[in-house]
């Protein structure tokens, strides 16, 4: 009970309340005293969450493909004494999305690597939403080290346009951190110092280069353009509301480059992660 009022007061901590109950059954005992299985449901259920898609129809689709990277000593010893992890890994994927109201389009795919680059007792996980007739009948190809970098780098990339806050009408704040705390208590980021604002009021996270903001279960709530919202991709000129404190969120644009000369080409497109034609 304790932790549904504690998930209702944060709904950031969505994914990370399903992780703990995760390793409340069997998946606890899978590793063998290797990795603490904690942090492996985490790694998953943060997975699940950041490569989640939404499509036409307003469904949230899982990711169907998952890439597990294990140290080599690590995974040596857990494929011995844990030959079905795979499949293992696949039922609490499963589980995951179920409990989180995330659609699977097809059984998900999980498949576990092991990397040089993983320290011992440490994991990694990637996911990708994949259309179902693009992912090839019996497993996938490894990912290698390179693109798992690539991937992480996109979803925390900087954004094309410097984003800002503009506080009280004058004050402003330069957005540059991956997440940033909204809040009158003096540990956030950006302190807004007024009784209406909640000690911990909400949060900006940047996705893919753009920011989402998200309410912490304040008690005046977060609104923006007049509508309250639990989380928001925010655009420019958005005006957001803590609990009747008015933060206004703008992007500079960038600079323009120069007009190409008469030798230059136009770059080439990058189709190294194109956009899920999702229906």
């Amino acid at each position: 009970m304790k932790l549904e009022i504690w998930y209702l007061m944060n709904p950031l901590s969505r994914f990370e309340l399903l992780a703990e109950r995760l390793v409340e059954g069997t998946f606890g005992r899978w590793f063998a005293g290797r990795l603490h299985p904690l942090e492996v449901a985490l790694q998953l259920a943060r997975a699940l969450e950041d490569a989640q898609v939404l499509n036409l129809r307003g469904e949230r689709l899982a990711p169907n493909i998952y890439w597990v990277y294990l140290n080599p000593e690590d995974y040596a010893a857990l494929r011995q004494a844990q030959p079905t992890l795979p499949e293992d890994l696949t039922q609490s994927v499963v589980e995951l999305a179920s409990q989180a109201g995330l659609v699977l389009t097809q059984p998900p795919i999980v498949e576990v690597h092991s990397a040089e680059s993983i320290l011992r007792r440490q994991v990694s996980v990637a996911a990708r939403y994949v259309p179902p007739e693009s992912v090839k009948a019996g497993g996938t190809s490894e990912m290698d080290a390179q693109t798992l970098t690539a991937m992480r780098a996109e979803l925390e990339r900087a954004p094309d346009a410097a984003p800002f806050l503009i506080l009280d009408g004058r004050r402003t704040v330069s957005l540059v951190r991956p997440t940033v705390a909204l809040g009158r208590s003096l540990d956030n980021d950006v302190i807004v110092d007024d009784a209406r604002v909640s000690r911990h009021h909400a949060q900006l996270r940047r996705r893919a280069g753009r920011y989402v903001v998200y309410d912490l279960g304040s008690s005046g709530g977060t609104l923006v353009n007049g509508d309250r919202v639990s989380e928001c991709l925010l655009q420019a000129g958005d005006v957001i509301s803590l609990g009747g404190v008015q933060v206004i969120y703008g992007e500079d644009s960038p600079t323009p480059p120069p007009p190409p000369g008469p030798q230059d080409t136009p770059p080439l497109p990058n189709t190294q992660y194109p956009i899920p034609n999702v229906k």
